[in-house]
Parts: C-alpha cells; structure tokens; sequence
C-alpha cells in the first residue's frame, strides 16, 4: 500500500471521528428573567421507568432572579421546538416534584413547533421554586433543564 493511500485512509478516519464527536449531549436552553439572559445545560439523560428516579446535577442547575408578578421567557433550539416541549414548576421543599399551586399559571401544556414561552412568575417577595423544561422526545428518556427561581430584582 502506497503512503498516499494510508495517508488518505488516515485522513478520512479522522474526519469520520471528528463528525462523530461533534454530538456532545443535548443543547442547552436559554432562560430570560429581569432583563438577564442565562444559558442552561441539560440534565444527564435517565430512563423514566428507572426506580428512584432522576436526582437534579446541581452542577447543571442554574439559579435565576425574578420578580414576582413578571415574567421568565424560555427559548429553546428548534430541534426541541419540533420535537415538542413542556415547562412546568414546583416547590423547593422535600424530595418531590410538588406542582407549585398559583392562580398565576406557571406551567405550560405541550409545546410543539414554538421556540419560544413565557410564563408567570407567582406574585411573591421571597421564596424559591424550581422551574423544569422537558424534552417530550425520546419517550423513554427524560431530558431536561433546572432552574432555580429565586424571588428578587438583581
């Protein structure tokens, strides 16, 4: 074999690895409250039928401030957007996902071929919840983003 050729074959391996690398995980979403723009990266992928459940990645939680009575928009890329979305929130006490009860409607319903979403933000002055986007597909896998709300302007 030639030294051209090996060269070749080299080459197109290494670039039929390097296309291969290039998919690191899910993206990250973006989150905008108070004027901020914060980026979030998914949560490590589980299986829903897996006992025990998913425990949170502190690590890939993002903590963000909004004020009560305003607004958090979620942009998400458009694979998400097609694929279908939904956020939901709930409480920061104990060790499940307790939906946060408010007459400001915090969650969404499915989202499917939209980027974009806003939701409410409960009329509060102190406090914390955590908001969650998911991903709808895989139906077997639970992908999502963590954010902690904190009640606050800054």
């Amino acid at each position: 074999m030639s030294l051209r050729r090996i060269w070749s074959a080299g080459l197109v391996g290494a670039l039929v690895l390097t296309g291969c690398s290039g998919n690191d995980g899910p993206p990250s979403i973006t989150v905008i409250s108070n004027g901020h723009s914060t980026t979030v990266p998914a949560q490590p992928a589980c299986t829903m039928v897996k006992q025990g459940g998913c425990p949170a990645q502190a690590d890939q939680r993002r903590t963000i401030k909004a004020a009560g009575g305003s607004q958090i928009e979620v942009d998400v890329p458009a694979g998400l957007a097609k694929a279908g979305w939904i956020v939901t929130a709930y409480t920061t006490q104990g060790s499940t996902n307790t939906p946060l009860q408010s007459p400001a409607g915090v969650s969404t319903g499915t989202i499917v071929g939209q980027r974009t979403a806003k939701v409410n933000v409960p009329q509060s002055e102190s406090g914390s919840y955590f908001l969650q986007v998911i991903a709808l597909k895989p139906s077997r896998q639970l992908t999502n983003w963590l954010c902690l709300v904190e009640f606050g302007t800054s």
